[in-house]
């Protein structure tokens, strides 16, 4: 490729053969060039769909193919691709290299290009217009301004959108003023996978059940972890500050657990059930992870007494052999700055849960939440729930699980981790005794975005990295 600007999913990984005969096909020089994948329709409405401009020219038996575009569909339903002729006439096709799609196919996005004339563009865009009001899209707001058959009409549809400022439309209007008539090439990849772990469904297919992929990638399930000895009635505390005392042992995952685990340290006796991950986590006592879990981020090393004071938790409730998650949840540790201090927040949800599915502003309490819904968690923690949404350009509120405050802030990792645990067992048993929220700041998975300490990431990351890395000497 030329100069130019090349951008990416962070959430998917591309297998592929480019073939025997591919050395004089080149990205564009100027316009944009991206990448198209052969897919299943259901996969389509997730992404962007490309509708060619002649179709009949594609021959899905050659691995890479140039061809031109006619217009981008950004996350359409199976009937506006079939309307827009977006979808390949045969079904079961073969495509180049043994690569099969069961039913009816289309061609879908990944990654793409644009070369520094269009980089020069959105310079003097910018630069003329100051600040960008809304939130522009590189995929839904780039692509679906290009090719001939590109309209506007998308610029008003906000279902993409996760907040929907005063200024988007205008904004995106002129975004598709600005780049329409930018040609688009699209690089066909025939023999290709498009494979996306982008939801926690996939996370978990991908990771811990498609051995096919992980053969393909060259992937483990047990990936950089420290395993060490725990015996029953040892001393937290103890543990944590001499480390370097206790007896380590590492083995393979699969003498005793069957999930994936990767980057982290974990006594040998915790069990990680065969749908389950765990990464970048940090236990000093045994834990037992239930089905169709992902924890990330986690720590559990030790509370002190005071600690356990200030979060309602007793002695006595405190776990001390074993640390259990239940099945089909979702935990990830993430430090904010608050004020002038650096804290935690556990978020914690059910595995099969859509964080972003709106409901009216009136409705918020009957959001599902961890198999029941936001009214049940707000009774049993005692917690003032409330949502941060953003009006709509119809001054009106669409609010959902992404925007409602449900998570409170702790001084440590540990602390976190365990109020988190509390809050789940509360809402599961439905007991109003476990835990209280009252008089605690709440945060969403919105606000965490705007607050969330990335130094403080790295560095927890690098300290569990190098102990890790000091326990294999």
């Amino acid at each position: 490729m030329c100069p130019g600007i090349f951008v990416t999913y962070a959430d998917d990984f591309l297998v592929y053969t480019l073939g025997n005969n591919h050395e004089g096909i080149k990205f564009a020089s100027e316009g944009f060039t991206a990448l198209a994948h052969p897919s299943t329709l259901e996969v389509g409405v997730g992404h962007g769909v490309y509708v060619f401009d002649k179709v009949d020219l594609i021959d899905p038996r050659i691995p890479l193919q140039r061809c031109n575009c006619n217009r981008v569909l950004q996350k359409p339903s199976i009937e506006i691709m079939i309307k827009n002729g977006a979808v390949l006439e045969n079904e079961n096709m073969n495509f180049a290299e043994g690569i099969k799609i069961e039913g009816k196919a289309a061609y879908t996005d990944s990654s793409f290009f644009f070369a520094q004339d269009v980089t020069k563009l959105l310079s003097n865009f910018l630069k003329a217009n100051g600040p960008i009001q809304g939130e522009i899209d590189a995929y839904g707001d780039f692509l679906q301004t290009l090719g001939p058959g590109s309209t506007n009409e998308y610029t008003s549809n906000m279902a993409n959108v996760s907040a929907c400022t005063p200024k988007l439309e205008e904004t995106r209007d002129c975004i598709y003023t600005l780049l329409k008539g930018t040609p688009l090439v699209l690089m066909v990849m025939n023999a290709s996978k498009f494979i996306h772990i982008g939801t926690t469904k996939e996370y978990i297919e991908h990771f811990c059940c498609d051995a096919e992929f992980q053969g393909e990638l060259g992937l483990g399930k047990d990936v950089f972890n420290l395993w060490i000895e725990w015996q029953s009635g040892d001393n937290l505390n103890d543990q944590c500050h001499g480390d370097e005392a206790l007896p380590i042992k590492k083995c393979r995952l699969s003498d005793t657990s069957l999930g994936c685990v990767m980057h982290s340290r974990l006594p040998l006796s915790s069990f990680v059930a065969r749908t389950a991950v765990v990464e970048y986590c940090k236990f000093l006592i045994p834990v037992t992870v239930g089905q169709n879990c992902i924890l990330s981020n986690c720590e559990f090393t030790s509370l002190s007494a005071s600690e356990m004071k200030h979060i309602g938790i007793s002695d006595e409730d405190l776990p001390k052999e074993c640390i259990t998650i239940p099945p089909n949840v979702f935990l990830r540790t993430v430090p904010v700055h608050i004020g002038n201090k650096t804290q935690f927040v556990t978020v914690f949800f059910d595995i099969k849960e859509n964080l972003k599915k709106s409901t009216d502003s009136n409705d918020v309490q009957n959001l599902p939440f961890l198999g029941k819904v936001i009214s049940d968690f707000a009774r049993v923690t005692n917690a003032n729930i409330s949502s941060d949404a953003p009006d709509m350009s119809d001054g009106k509120s669409k609010v959902n699980v992404w925007f409602s405050s449900l998570f409170t802030a702790a001084a440590t990792p540990s602390k976190s981790f365990i109020l988190a645990l509390f809050c789940i067992k509360a809402l599961k048993t439905d007991d109003d005794s476990v835990v209280s929220l009252e008089e605690k700041s709440l945060f969403s998975m919105a606000s965490l975005l705007k607050t969330k300490d990335v130094h403080e990431m790295l560095k927890k990351r690098n300290d569990l990295y190098q102990d890790i890395k000091q326990g294999f000497c």
